[in-house]
C-alpha cells in the first residue's frame, strides 16, 4: 500500500498542514486560519475536519487507511495519545475531544514541542545521534528530548517542560509554581517586567544589545546566562548529543547563540574535553506539522 502520512499542527491563529510520502519527503504543505474566536468557538475545530477530509480525498482517494493522521497541539496529551486533556485558556473545545472518535478513524495526537522535536530529529539526525534535546524560546519556553532514538513522553505526557525549571531560586513564580524559571528568565511575556517597562519585546531588547546600549547588554547577558545554565543542568540531567534551539527568540542567531557558547564554556561539565554541540532548529514554521505526520507513521508501525 501506498500509505501517507498526513501532519496537522494547531496554533492560536494559524493551523499547518503537511503530507509526507513513506520515505518523509514532503508532498504537501498548507496553512489555513485557525479561527478560535468567541464568536464561534467551534469554527477552529470544524476547520481541521474539512482538512483531513479535503486532504485524504486529494492524496488518498478518500481512503482513510492510505492516509494516516497526526495532531500536533499544545497542553498534555492523555496516554494513548489520543486527546488533549489539558489545555487552559484557548481553543475552546479541545480538551478532552476525541478526533479518533468523532472522526471514526485513528488520529495520534502529540504535544506541539514533542512534536517539533521529533521533526527536527526525524528528518536530519536520526542516522547520526540517539540523544537529542530541543528548547523553543518564545512568549514562554517549550522543549522536548529524544532519548535513545525515540520522543520521551514521559509520565502523564509533561516531560519536556524545560521551561519551568529553575535557574533562580529567589525569582518569580510560574504558573507551575516554580520559582524563578527558565521561561521566566528568557521568555518574551516577562520581558516587560524584567526590563522595568524599558522593552515591550525580545527583539526590541537584543536590538539594543547589538547597538551596545548599557542596560539592554546587561538584562539580554543577564538572561543568556541564566540560559546557559539551565542547559548546563540539562545536560548533566540527560546527558544528549545535541541540544537544538528554535522559537522567535533563536532568530536573534549570533547575538544569542555567541554569548551562549561562551556562559557554557563556564558552567559545561566537559569530561575529557567532551562538549555537547549547540545549534539552531533547521525546520521553522511546519516543524509540529511535519513531526506530527512522523508520530503517525511511528504509531501506526
Amino acid at each position: 500500500m501506498n500509505i501517507k502520512y498526513l501532519g496537522i499542527d494547531v496554533g492560536g491563529t494559524n493551523i499547518k498542514s503537511v503530507v509526507l510520502n513513506e520515505t518523509g519527503d514532503i508532498l504537501d504543505k498548507d496553512t489555513i486560519p485557525t479561527e478560535d474566536s468567541s464568536a464561534n468557538p467551534e469554527k477552529w475545530k470544524q476547520n481541521i475536519i474539512d482538512l483531513i477530509d479535503n486532504k485524504t480525498q486529494k492524496f488518498a482517494n478518500g481512503n482513510a487507511d492510505l492516509m494516516k493522521c497526526g495532531i500536533s497541539a499544545p497542553g498534555l496529551v492523555d496516554k494513548e495519545n489520543k486527546q488533549i486533556l489539558t489545555m487552559p485558556d484557548r481553543l475552546r473545545g479541545l480538551e478532552g475531544f476525541s478526533w479518533s472518535a468523532h472522526l471514526n478513524r485513528n488520529i495520534n495526537v502529540i504535544n506541539d514541542a514533542h512534536s517539533a522535536c521529533l521533526a527536527e530529529y526525524e528528518s536530519f539526525y536520526k542516522e547520526k545521534i540517539k540523544n537529542l534535546i530541543l528548547l523553543t524560546l518564545g512568549t514562554g519556553v517549550g522543549g522536548a528530548a529524544i532519548i535513545d532514538g525515540k520522543i520521551f513522553q514521559g509520565g502523564i505526557q509533561r516531560a519536556g517542560h524545560f521551561g519551568h525549571i529553575t535557574v533562580d531560586h529567589m525569582g518569580a513564580s510560574t504558573m507551575t509554581n516554580m520559582v524563578g524559571s527558565l521561561e521566566y528568565a528568557i521568555g518574551n511575556f516577562s520581558i516587560e517586567e524584567r526590563t522595568h517597562g524599558k522593552f515591550k519585546s525580545t527583539k526590541d531588547l537584543v536590538t539594543a544589545y547589538q547597538h551596545e546600549e548599557p542596560l539592554a547588554t546587561y538584562w539580554w547577558l543577564s538572561s543568556v546566562q541564566k540560559l546557559a545554565t539551565g542547559l548546563a543542568s540539562l545536560i548533566n540531567a540527560f546527558s544528549p548529543e545535541l541540544i537544538v534551539i528554535g522559537g522567535g527568540i533563536a532568530e536573534a542567531d549570533d547575538a544569542l547563540f555567541n554569548p551562549l557558547s561562551k556562559f557554557m564554556s563556564l558552567y559545561e561539565w566537559r569530561p575529557d574535553n567532551h562538549q555537547v554541540k549547540i545549534t539552531k532548529t533547521i525546520y521553522s514554521n511546519y516543524a509540529g506539522a511535519v513531526g506530527a505526520a512522523f508520530f503517525a507513521k511511528q504509531s501506526q508501525n
